[in-house]
């Protein structure tokens, strides 16, 4: 009897052992999805320009998801073919003035390394 016993209790541990893979994830899923819903918008971390400006270079939608492709291509057409145009880092510093408070604190929340400061000089 008491074989009998111990053996539905471990076919009982083995069949929880299953259940329970499953259901932890899906309910720390469900407790994060709603602790993020009831977070709201996050509010905007990042300086806003100066309000003497009245557009960027490009669209905003645009600057905030393609900047670096925008500026490596400056930078190329500055480096090798000599074109200097209206764009650039020191377009940029005018806008927006701390580099502190802009550039470096968004690429610290999206752990991006810029490596534009090596070389340049942000006023």
């Amino acid at each position: 009897m008491a074989q009998t016993q111990s053996r539905s209790s471990r076919t009982a541990l083995l069949a929880a052992i299953p259940v329970l893979i499953i259901l932890v994830p899906l309910g720390y899923s469900i407790v994060s999805y709603l602790l993020a819903r009831d977070a709201g918008t996050p509010s905007v971390f990042l300086e806003r320009p100066d309000p003497k400006y009245q557009a960027c270079v490009r669209e905003t939608p645009y600057m905030r998801f393609h900047h670096w492709q925008f500026l490596r291509t400056i930078r190329e057409e500055v480096v090798r073919f000599g074109m200097r145009g209206d764009a650039g880092l020191r377009k940029c510093g005018e806008c927006h003035t701390s580099r502190e408070r802009f550039c470096d604190r968004c690429h610290l929340e999206a752990s991006v390394n810029a490596d534009c400061w090596g070389c340049h000089y942000y006023p």
